[in-house]
């Protein structure tokens, strides 16, 4: 007989403040510790920690202005801020009007619409290689399997808007 398949357990991520990373991501971002904002429109922040290669890894993105939609997910090195989360091959992203992407390919129809005051709670599972979102907690399921083996994945949100703003935790 077969064995149930036990959970992996969830490792708190970061170990350290969340806050992102001015180096990695767009010069038209405003970052303050764990908020970022748009000075103008199309910018892209990326986290300043990595996952490692194991283990179940969340973090959340609180959307605290957002005018339209915005595109929240993970990136592996390298990785240019010049482009929205999900168009490149080493980028996956939800985007909040319901649709997720990789390497340019769009799908519409994942998960839930989501705007301004919802909480957007991003599961990295390293050993199952899946990424999933959940809206203000509940799950929208499994949005990318088989991710590939990398042990450098950093958080990111794409902001459409000049005055949109997010804050990670």
């Amino acid at each position: 007989t077969q064995q149930p398949v036990t959970p992996s357990p969830v490792i708190p991520v970061p170990l350290v403040e969340p806050t992102w990373d001015p180096q990695r991501s767009d010069g038209d971002v405003q970052i303050v510790n764990s908020t970022v904002s748009t000075s103008i429109s199309y910018c892209t922040a990326v986290g300043k920690w990595c996952f490692g290669p194991g283990g179940v890894h969340q973090f959340h993105i609180h959307l605290q202005h957002l005018k339209h939609y915005c595109s929240i997910g993970v990136v592996a090195p390298p990785y240019s801020s010049s482009r929205a989360p999900g168009d490149c091959p080493n980028s996956w992203a939800f985007i909040t009007a319901g649709s997720k992407g990789h390497a340019g390919k769009w799908e519409e129809g994942y998960g839930v619409e989501c705007g301004q005051s919802d909480t957007i709670t991003v599961t990295v599972d390293m050993d199952r290689k899946t990424l999933s979102f959940a809206k203000n907690g509940q799950d929208m399921g499994v949005a990318f399997s088989n991710l590939p083996a990398l042990h450098a994945l950093s958080p990111v949100v794409w902001l459409r808007y000049q005055g949109d703003t997010v804050v990670i935790s």
